[in-house]
């Protein structure tokens, strides 16, 4: 029998049978197919599974999940206030805003960039959006002018949500500066830099004294005006949606050093989010502790997504990461699970008050987005004590879903803490060699996935979503990795030159470019170094200019915060006269060798 959350809810009959027939009809399959007694000779593996697809878009689960349960809680917001919606609460804001939507003109497939942090508005959007057949295009809340300007025109979005700040950030004064239109626009917006952008939606934030130009919508007064219109478009509009419609953008790297922006289905998410609860114990995620950023697929999917198993319940600390409040969360809603990169949870082992907080109720964690120290994995079972850790391994494209340490057997550390795991439920992974042949048990190769939740392609750029996804639907992760004889993979590096700080991906070509811009800078080279903290931090080698002089350090690091996010700015940088000790023959500077200097210059 299924395991439910410890808070009561109430289930209809026909959903309490086909569930229980399911998890009945999958043990015996998961029993008889997934542990084979022949073991594994060449490096390819499949999870088979009795598990069904849901074909239906998220706004219409949304809907089942209300009529099954109205009363039961499904989140919480910390720091709104403790704000928290039932099932059916939220399904009304949903629906209101969804309506509203249609009456300002948002056609089916139209994008609206959502440039939030964790709030109970991008929560919403990302259910309004289905119900609507649109696309929402998730934009980091750290981005500066020209992060969130390339991401507004790269897939042309006709609307963007905002709040007026976000800590230290003014939002509002970013849009002013890059939408000069914007103090003197009444009605819909008509922009020289954004020809698409038609909408601006402000939500609630810090900042209540923020002067509101015109042409700007309140988000407070679109959900009331929503909620007292006839809603009869939007149920027609709902009723054309499925699995297969697009429902959202996440922005990944790519090899130009613009982010990509990779385009997922409703079909992808819902069957993304669900999986745990089917073939595992379905305790562990039902209450979710999410303090990580939602605009990344980690946490959109395993936090925000995390309701659309029935009975679950997601809570968010704060608006970005703190490691205090997720303490103090994970005590007062008793969290079963605890989702994030490394930095997350050594964060969380190494607070100087983590003692005075009873964490007893954690029975899970799912660590990911970054290289995982198996010493950390055990560190946390021990000291928390987390009842079971999980790696988990997979990428934008495939909606951060391939492969979890947590079918691994509990007394297999091999298995639990080095590896990042086996494929998921109805996925196949594979390790090829560079003419995409699969290799024997435990050679290096390239890390390829196929399955149910790989993105329909790269928004508007088909050259690099043929590159990346094979005629037969294989996704190349550009990760090398080996298999084991029980289909376990182990991460070894990047074929990409991607450094991940702090569970956040960042290219090099686009640092570069911005240090290529400081007037006193001929040449740089950025790459990653290891750090115990975030995994990952920044270094950045610059040569100056011809008859230039670089004498201070910190204004580079200060120009640079001008014009990147935070973690893109580099944590260390070093002047150097000449690159030619670091190139080949061909001139191409060897990063390796920059790295390998960078940390022995650290180690003295």
């Amino acid at each position: 029998m299924l395991i439910r959350s410890s808070r009561a809810f109430s289930l209809s009959q026909s959903w309490r049978t086909v569930l229980h027939t399911q998890s009945l009809r999958l043990t015996s399959s998961y029993t008889r197919l997934d542990f084979p007694n022949v073991k594994l000779t060449q490096s390819y593996y499949h999870h088979p599974s009795d598990i069904p697809l849901l074909h239906h878009s998220l706004g219409q689960h949304l809907d089942r999940l209300a009529q099954a349960y109205p009363d039961h809680e499904c989140y919480a917001f910390k720091s709104e206030g403790n704000k928290r919606y039932t099932y059916k609460s939220f399904l009304d804001e949903v629906d209101g805003l969804a309506t509203i939507l249609i009456e300002l003109g948002f056609e089916k497939g139209d994008r609206i960039g959502v440039w939030l942090p964790n709030t109970s508005e991008k929560c919403a959007m990302t259910y309004a959006v289905s119900k609507v057949g649109l696309i929402k295009a998730n934009i980091n809340p750290a981005y500066r002018e020209r992060e969130l300007s390339y991401c507004i025109n790269k897939v042309g979005c006709k609307g963007l949500i905002f709040r007026s700040n976000v800590r230290t950030i003014d939002c509002m004064k970013i849009l002013n500066q890059i939408i000069p239109e914007l103090s003197e626009s009444k009605g819909e917006l008509n922009s020289k830099n954004f020809p698409t952008l038609k909408h601006l939606i402000l939500t609630p934030g810090d900042n209540s004294t923020t002067k509101v130009p015109p042409g700007v919508h309140l988000y407070t007064d679109l959900i009331n005006k929503g909620a007292g219109r006839h809603q009869k478009e939007r149920v027609e509009r709902q009723s054309l949606m499925d699995g297969d419609t697009p429902v959202a953008i996440f922005y990944t790297s790519g090899t130009t050093g613009q982010p990509k922006a990779a385009t997922l289905t409703n079909l992808n998410l819902l069957n993304s989010s669900v999986p745990l609860y089917y073939c595992h114990n379905s305790a562990f995620m039902s209450r979710v502790c999410c303090p990580i950023p939602t605009f990344h697929i980690f946490g959109e999917a395993a936090g925000t997504l995390n309701i659309n198993a029935p009975g679950y319940f997601t809570t968010f600390p704060t608006i970005l990461p703190d490691t205090l409040e997720t303490l103090r969360t994970i005590q007062e809603e008793k969290c079963t699970a605890l989702i994030g990169p490394p930095v997350i949870f050594l964060d969380l082992l190494n607070h100087p008050k983590r003692k005075e907080f009873d964490l007893s109720s954690l029975l899970f964690g799912v660590i990911g987005a970054a290289p995982v120290n198996p010493t950390l994995m055990e560190r946390l079972e021990r000291e928390i004590p987390i009842h079971m850790m999980s790696q988990a391994y997979g990428q934008t494209e495939n909606t951060g879903a391939m492969v979890m340490s947590v079918y691994a057997d509990s007394n297999n550390k091999k298995h639990r803490y080095e590896s990042v795991g086996k494929a998921m439920p109805r996925m196949e992974v594979k390790i090829v060699d560079a003419h995409d042949r699969i290799l024997p048990i435990g050679e290096e190769g390239e890390i390829c996935a196929r399955g149910f939740d790989l993105m329909t392609g790269y928004y508007g750029d088909e050259e690099k979503t043929r590159a990346t996804i094979s005629s037969s639907g294989w996704l190349r992760t550009g990760d090398i990795g080996t298999m084991d004889e029980d289909g376990f993979i182990y991460y070894r590096t990047r074929q990409k030159e991607m450094i991940i700080v702090g569970g956040l991906n960042v290219y090099p070509v686009e640092v570069e470019n911005v240090l290529l811009e400081h007037p006193n800078i001929g040449e740089a080279q950025v790459f990653g170094i290891p750090d115990q903290r975030y995994g990952e931090v920044l270094c950045a080698w610059v040569k100056p200019k011809v008859n230039m002089k670089i004498e201070n350090i910190e204004e580079i690091r200060e120009f640079s915060a001008t014009k990147l996010a935070f973690y893109k700015v580099p944590k260390y940088i070093n002047v150097i006269e000449s690159f030619l000790p670091y190139m080949t023959p061909t001139g191409k500077v060897q990063k390796f060798k920059l790295t390998e200097d960078m940390v022995k210059n650290l180690a003295k």
